[in-house]
């Protein structure tokens, strides 16, 4: 006897094989915990939990308790003193007066209040980095922010006391222009963060006199005095003053005697107010695109988050993205920091390590054509990962890459190359994509 054939009609998609049918549910998106289907690679139809409702009311704001919609969840772990820590942090946006940072150590059955930016930062979207123990938040608006499980301050550390009134001396060795920073050193040997930089002082075949401000920390027991070359911009150490109440220097060091010291590594700068991006890779932080600047991106002292170097940035642009700006950053992959803007990708590798006065990065621009809307609408894939080209045909990455989602509403894959663009019926189906909106996909 034949075995009757039940045929069914699969009339929508919801998997990433176009090729494949799935089945229709009224409710597939719906927010009553849906039960959502994918095809797997048999062709066989996977169910998908929803979500479960973790709070028993919503979430208004501390301020005004208006309703609220929510910007970012942003996971945060501390291992400090051998216990594991886990929290959220929820950044709630009322779109009219307040914008703030809330915690839950329950995955978000209870919440408790820490803090609110205001108007100022309504309808912005956060940026989150974990260095060790410590949360660093950025939102394009405020300057940069340190959360430690307990507290949130502005990100930075307290800076050793500032040369001021750098004067020029009796001839000596020193042609070319020149700024200083300071270090208090602690009786133990350890350092402060170094001083905001002197004003910058030319000379021709003279000295300088070096004065500041004794620290007022009676644990610092001296200080080291660094100095850039005549021509360049990186600290090198000059000497080293015994006792925290000496508060001046006489500095005729030659240049080439001071290339051949130590590198200054505890710069004490704080990262850049109204940073939009923070993204960590090869045990630094790097900082990124101000209003200002768009399109640069600052790198934090090795091991010291919070120690950013003003003049130490990298522009990404170049003649063919003149008006760009960056749209995130990914680190660690294949060993390169990868920065994407609207109109390309680039890639930053190199160690950051000093070479007379140059530092050891090397900055690329891919040939990818396009680049992401937003850094949370890319995806890191593993090798082996299949996908339909443009012309229908199944390909499989050969090695890790990042699929994302362009500004020309389309969706590709970039092998730190060249950029290829996923099946026409994937664009056609985003092509609704309200550009205004772009930086809000996720």
């Amino acid at each position: 006897m034949p075995i009757p054939i039940q045929t069914q009609l699969f009339s929508t998609f919801l998997g990433t094989e176009q090729g494949l049918h799935s089945i229709a549910m009224p409710d597939a998106f719906s927010s009553g915990g849906s039960k959502n289907l994918w095809i797997d690679k048999y062709g066989r139809a996977k169910q998908i939990s929803g979500y479960t409702k973790q709070n028993t009311t919503a979430i208004t704001t501390d301020t005004g308790a208006t309703a609220t919609r929510i910007r970012a969840l942003i996971p945060y772990r501390s291992t400090a003193g051998g216990t594991l820590t886990r929290q959220i942090l929820i950044i709630a946006d009322d779109a009219v007066n307040e914008w703030e940072i809330w915690k839950s150590t329950d995955l978000g059955i209870t919440n408790t209040f820490v803090f609110d930016a205001g108007a100022g930062s309504i309808n912005t979207i956060p940026d989150a980095a974990q260095f060790g123990d410590n949360l660093y938040l950025t939102n394009g608006v405020l300057a940069p922010r340190k959360w430690d499980g307990t507290t949130l301050t502005t990100a930075g550390r307290t800076q050793s006391p500032t040369p001021t009134g750098v004067s020029a001396g009796v001839t000596g060795n020193l042609s070319g222009a020149y700024k200083w920073k300071l270090i208090s050193l602690f009786t133990d040997g350890t350092r402060k963060a170094g001083s905001a930089k002197s004003a910058n002082l030319a000379l021709q075949d003279g000295q300088a006199t070096v004065p500041w401000t004794a620290d007022t920390d009676v644990t610092v027991g001296g200080y080291e005095l660094y100095r850039t070359s005549g021509s360049g911009t990186v600290f090198y150490l000059v000497d080293y003053i015994d006792l925290r109440v000496t508060a001046t220097y006489t500095d005729n060091i030659p240049d080439l005697t001071i290339l051949e010291n130590r590198v200054m590594e505890e710069h004490g700068d704080a990262p850049p107010s109204g940073a939009y991006f923070v993204e960590p890779h090869k045990q630094r932080l790097f900082w990124a695109r101000t209003d200002a600047n768009p399109t640069r991106v600052y790198w934090s002292d090795p091991g010291l988050a919070e120690d950013v170097l003003s003049d130490n940035f990298l522009d990404f642009s170049d003649s063919e993205t003149i008006g760009d700006q960056i749209t995130g950053m990914l680190g660690n992959f294949e060993g390169r920091l990868i920065i994407f803007t609207e109109r390309a990708i680039w890639s930053l590798s190199g160690s950051g390590a000093v070479i007379g006065n140059s530092v050891d990065w090397n900055r690329i621009h891919t040939n990818a054509q396009i680049g992401p809307v937003s850094h949370r609408a890319t995806i890191r894939l593993p090798a082996g990962v299949k996908y339909l080209d443009a012309n229908g045909k199944v390909e499989r990455t050969g090695g890790a890459t990042i699929a994302f989602l362009s500004s020309l509403a389309d969706i590709r894959i970039f092998d730190s190359e060249t950029d290829t663009i996923l099946s026409n019926p994937l664009k056609d189906l985003i092509a609704t994509m309200v550009y205004q909106y772009r930086a809000k996909s996720y």
